[in-house]
């Protein structure tokens, strides 16, 4: 009996320090009605950022996927394979929210870029409604870890 506690031990251990929990962090919407926490994905390099949330068939409430550009001025975002419709917020280099599109239909092929030729610090991809829900608005800011100067 003590063998099986002991692999049940460690198969838990393994599970509580997969590589997709490492890749959480915390991501703070500022807004008027006060800060909004989200647990989140970061996506920094090329295949990540490929990759995105595509074939998800969910998106746990209050997370989503930070893509980080570092002052990139042309970027467009799609759903091509991503199961679940997505709110997108375009953050600036000064982490204000300068853009928002809201409800990002799944599986389009359509290239989304933001109304801006301001160069962008990130996106975020949330679930679809989340935007209205938590009052997240342009203007707002963002705080993260990566986005910090």
């Amino acid at each position: 009996m003590s063998k099986f506690i002991k692999l049940f031990a460690i198969a838990l251990l393994f599970t509580a320090c997969s590589k997709k929990d490492d890749n959480l962090s915390e991501l703070v919407f500022v807004t008027s009605e006060g800060p909004v926490t989200y647990q989140i994905e970061t996506a920094t390099t090329r295949e990540e950022m490929s990759t995105g949330l595509m074939n998800r068939k969910t998106v746990a409430e209050n997370s989503g996927m930070l893509f980080v550009l570092q002052g990139q001025n042309e970027i467009a975002m799609w759903m091509e394979d991503t199961y679940v419709p997505l709110d997108m917020i375009f953050v600036n280099q000064d982490n204000k929210i300068i853009w928002i599109y809201k409800n990002a239909e799944p599986l389009s092929t359509q290239l989304i870029r933001p109304q801006t030729d301001e160069p962008l610090s990130a996106v975020i991809e949330i679930n679809a409604g989340d935007v209205d829900k938590n009052g997240i608005k342009i203007g707002d800011t963002v705080q993260h870890e990566l986005l910090n100067k």
